[in-house]
């Protein structure tokens, strides 16, 4: 849906921006390994971080009263 609403190469998102790496008959899957590592490390890094935040959030969502 991302690539249908936007046309604009400035305003895609991650995964249609990785999406868009392979060809018709090469498939770079280094270059779209590099391009996953990069966009999944950063939120492993905060959610390490905030990781206190982050398990009392979900442990407050699922007991009731």
């Amino acid at each position: 849906m991302a690539l249908t609403f936007n046309n604009s190469n400035n305003f895609r998102t991650i995964p249609v921006g990785i999406a868009d790496f392979g060809g018709n008959f090469q498939v770079p899957y280094g270059t779209i390994f590099a391009a996953s590592v990069v966009a999944t490390v950063p939120i492993g890094i905060l959610v390490f971080i905030f990781r206190k935040f982050v398990v009392s959030g979900l442990t407050s969502g699922a007991v009731k009263g």
